[in-house]
């Protein structure tokens, strides 16, 4: 459903929502980088950290719902999301924090929880901007993400090189992640909209939201192999410092950004079907050539070309989606974002299992495998070069 807020009240809501995502991400960045410290401090395997993150799957998807059906209902997006930003920044110090591997377990379900506080307040903002003013914004939505991430990698390795305190770090990142949440309760019209308290259940998915979310699923159940087990890989198979474990994700992320920034253009020019399909396919095949090179060199441009090309096919699942159901896209394209986090349940088990009985090496082909599977599916439903969407 289309928001009846005026655009002047979501240009810069859409602001908030993009800075949101880049802090949380940057935050995540730093943790991508300190895996493997804190993996070795607590004594995990590869096998129980899969566990670990289903954990955060679990949290995640059960948040999200209660964020669509009952949080913004009732406080509305606006609102609710610099809250989302404090939990989160706050939750996930604490879970560095931790000191054992039954308190880190733990501590990994509200992790999960405050960040699918996030997610769906953001592209709900996002989706009905995108509706008000007819511009394509999902693109530049999913390049806060990397952008985030990104930050986050080269701030981890910069510090980690200098042997500095993680804790200490991530106390500062904390700090950052409140004093963003207060100053925008303090001087944003955030609509704060108190209504009364909704029976909360889970919703069944049909339709689109079935279809386009297990797509978007099964991306992210593999995605994290470049996130979460990269530096694992990069550190403990290929041999490189703790320092340089984050190069993997900072060449996937450096070339997702520049293609997201200017996605819009790019899916103007070459047509949905040309990014989502032919050129993930292109980046497939680089990320496989890449993994069996196992040379530093090719590696950064196997996952640099990886991130570019396949940087679009999220948003364009997520465009279809609007696309098809013009008078409720914000619904559900948020309803998708959900069912695409049900990918934290079966992704990261199976990938820890490939990781301990094969290696990791055996996860880089399963995702480049895995995402070309999926842009042929989605190659009938792209547009062609030439078609332009129409957006209500």
């Amino acid at each position: 459903m289309i928001s009846n807020l005026p655009i002047k009240t979501l240009i810069p809501a859409i602001f908030m929502s993009r800075f949101a995502i880049i802090i949380c991400m940057l935050i995540i960045g730093n943790w991508f980088v300190f895996i493997p410290w804190k993996i070795e401090e607590i004594g995990l395997s590869k096998k129980n950290f899969g566990y670990i993150l289903l954990l955060f799957g679990i949290g995640s998807i059960f948040s999200m719902q209660a964020t669509n059906k009952l949080l913004i209902p009732k406080l509305g997006p606006h609102f609710l999301l610099p809250l989302g930003v404090i939990a989160f920044s706050v939750i996930i110090f604490l879970w560095v924090s931790t000191e054992t591997a039954l308190t880190f377990a733990l501590m990994t379900v509200p992790v999960g929880f405050s960040f699918g506080v996030i997610s769906p307040c953001a592209i709900i903002i996002t989706v009905e901007t995108e509706q008000a003013t007819g511009q394509r914004l999902l693109p530049l939505h999913h390049a806060c993400f990397s952008i985030g991430s990104l930050l986050g990698v080269l701030i981890g390795g910069f510090f980690a090189s200098l042997a500095f305190p993680p804790l200490s770090l991530f106390f500062a990142l904390m700090l950052l992640g409140i004093l963003y949440g207060l100053t925008c309760l303090i001087f944003s019209n955030t609509q704060r909209q108190i209504k009364p308290l909704q029976k909360f259940r889970f919703g069944i998915p049909t339709g689109d939201t079935l279809f386009l979310g297990a797509v978007a699923a099964i991306s992210m159940a593999t995605i994290g192999i470049i996130l979460d087990w990269s530096a694992l890989w990069l550190t403990h198979d290929i041999g490189l410092a703790l320092a340089l474990g984050g190069v993997g994700i900072f060449a996937f992320n450096s070339s997702e950004i520049v293609a997201r920034m200017f996605g819009a253009s790019l899916i103007s020019r070459f047509g949905e079907r040309g990014m989502g399909t032919s050129a993930m396919l292109l980046g497939c095949v680089s990320m496989a050539a890449a993994t069996y090179s196992q040379s530093l060199a090719t590696i950064v441009f196997g996952f640099a070309t990886f991130g570019f090309c396949s940087a679009n096919f999220i948003p364009l699942v997520m465009g279809l989606a609007a696309r098809r159901n013009p008078e409720n896209a914000s619904k559900i394209v948020s309803d998708i974002t959900t069912v695409s986090f049900t990918g934290f349940l079966f992704g990261p088990p199976l990938v820890g299992l490939v990781a301990e009985y094969i290696s990791i090496t055996a996860c880089m082909y399963m995702l480049a495998t895995i995402w070309g599977l999926s842009a042929l599916i989605m190659r009938p439903y792209f547009l062609k070069r030439g078609d332009i969407p129409v957006l209500p």
